[in-house]
């Protein structure tokens, strides 16, 4: 129970929705009869977590807490094409999500798979309404909302950074290269640096400008060898030290 006592809480809500199985609740089906089966289901599942995400916004107003509650909102990865379990026995490919242009999906490091919207609010800190452009990651998540609670990250070995100053003075992000792997050993790795994104699959490099080619559909590896180079090196230092750990 959420009370104005001054005293530091947290609370942590992984919501299931809209993940499969494909369900909602028939009221909510109703609202969105007009689309097609995939974009309903969809729609109204996000409806449902919109909805609850809404009630917990109002406890907090309630009790006097909202404006000075720091909250994050950030989905785990980008749309997927996986077979859906409707829960009447059919199996079917999904067609219900968008990417918006981006390349690949959800079990990519394409930018599909990846980028992902982060909401952040908290009142009396910063002013709502703003987009920041600047880089940031999940494991952030813990060392911003740590130091917002009067914690120190540097108390643990973490490979986050604290967000707030980027969030609320409109810094620059505070990280530099920046890693994904995939695969068991490690096939598919990526690095980006600033804007500049590199996706090595197997033998296959391909860079490109995130500023210019969100959607990286052009390879311009062989026009900068030299950053190909050395962002492939970076690359491969790192993923040999992490799997020496």
């Amino acid at each position: 129970q959420a009370k104005a006592d001054g005293r530091p809480f947290f609370m942590y809500i992984p919501f299931n929705t809209p993940h499969y199985p494909m369900h909602a609740p028939q009221t909510y089906m109703d609202r969105f009869a007009h689309l097609p089966r995939a974009r309903q289901l969809m729609t109204a599942m996000l409806t449902v977590m919109d909805d609850a995400v809404g009630d917990i916004l109002d406890v907090l107003e309630g009790a006097g807490l909202y404006d000075d509650t720091c909250i994050f909102f950030q989905p785990d990865h980008g749309p997927s094409p996986e077979p859906r379990n409707w829960t009447d026995g059919r199996h079917d490919t999904y067609v219900g999500g968008d990417t918006g242009g981006l390349r690949g999906t959800k079990a990519t490091l394409w930018e599909g798979g990846i980028r992902v919207p982060t909401l952040m609010s908290w009142p009396n800190q910063f002013e709502g309404g703003k987009t920041i452009d600047e880089i940031g990651i999940g494991m952030d998540i813990f060392p911003t909302i740590l130091t917002a609670a009067g914690g120190d990250p540097s108390q643990y070995t973490l490979d986050g950074s604290d967000i707030l100053p980027m969030v609320v003075n409109e810094t620059a992000s505070p990280h530099g290269d920046l890693f994904w792997t995939r695969g068991n050993k490690g096939e598919t790795r990526v690095i980006q640096r600033d804007r500049w994104k590199l996706h090595l699959d197997g033998e296959d490099v391909h860079l490109c400008n995130l500023d210019t080619d969100r959607g990286e559909t052009t390879n311009v590896a062989d026009e900068n060898p030299d950053l190909t180079k050395d962002l492939l090196d970076t690359l491969n230092t790192w993923h040999q030290s992490v799997t020496q750990r």
